[in-house]
């Protein structure tokens, strides 16, 4: 469902699809009518992407915020660009504002890439980072004619080992909680730091993600956002 919110001038529909790509499929077809049922009326005028995500290269250190100019995915689709417009406008509203946002390719993965060992192959698409969700919005919008932007911050770079949740995920990407906690307990050191990471994450995302919110990014790059 999605929950209505006001920035400035703006308006938003923020909706939330859970992770793992198959969630992100439903989710975003859903919200979209990709099919093209939706009314002109009801259809929004941008989408922006906003998450987590894995480091895949040295640069790509804990933190670091990200702007998505295409997204590969692991099962040879076509990439999908971003809106540059957009993209050009929400990287200049956080560069005015000192914040640095590095222009990434990124790639989606139905599984968690755990360690350095199941980064690095990814890395070799020329991704710099790594999430389970962005290709499948990315291609609904793309399907509906609607200009898309990402804005993710890594929370687990390439050296850092998380859990590995793979065993306790659904056909759709998301997770068993009775089959996690067995790993979370399995883990408890790496679980607690990935869920300390992930806050931080999200606490240093959130300033950024309202700055764009609050700006004239979706006016500058003539897509106004009324969803």
């Amino acid at each position: 469902r999605a929950v209505m919110v006001e920035a400035g001038e703006n308006r938003f529909a923020v909706i939330i699809t859970g992770m793992g790509t198959g969630n992100a499929r439903i989710r975003a077809d859903a919200a979209l009518a990709a099919d093209g049922a939706r009314t002109t009326t009801q259809r929004p005028d941008a989408i922006l992407i906003i998450g987590l995500c894995g480091g895949l290269t040295e640069a790509m250190r804990a933190e670091r915020i990200v702007a998505y100019t295409e997204c590969l995915s692991t099962d040879k689709s076509p990439p999908i660009h971003c809106s540059a417009a957009l993209t050009d406008a929400i990287t200049g509203i956080l560069q005015k504002h000192r914040i640095t946002c590095d222009r990434v390719t990124g790639i989606t993965a139905p599984r968690i890439a755990s360690n350095r060992s199941e980064k690095l192959p990814l890395a070799g698409s020329g991704a710099s980072v790594v999430d389970m969700e962005t290709y499948q919005v990315l291609s609904a919008a793309a399907r509906a004619g609607i200009p898309s932007a990402v804005v993710r911050i890594v929370a687990d770079p390439l050296d850092v080992n998380i859990p590995d949740f793979n065993s306790a995920l659904d056909a759709n990407g998301g997770l068993i909680g009775s089959k996690a906690i067995w790993v979370a307990l399995g883990s408890p050191f790496e679980t607690w730091r990935l869920l300390t990471a992930n806050k931080r994450a999200m606490a240093r995302l959130a300033p950024a993600v309202r700055l764009i919110l609050q700006s004239n990014c979706f006016l500058s790059a003539k897509t106004p956002v009324r969803n």
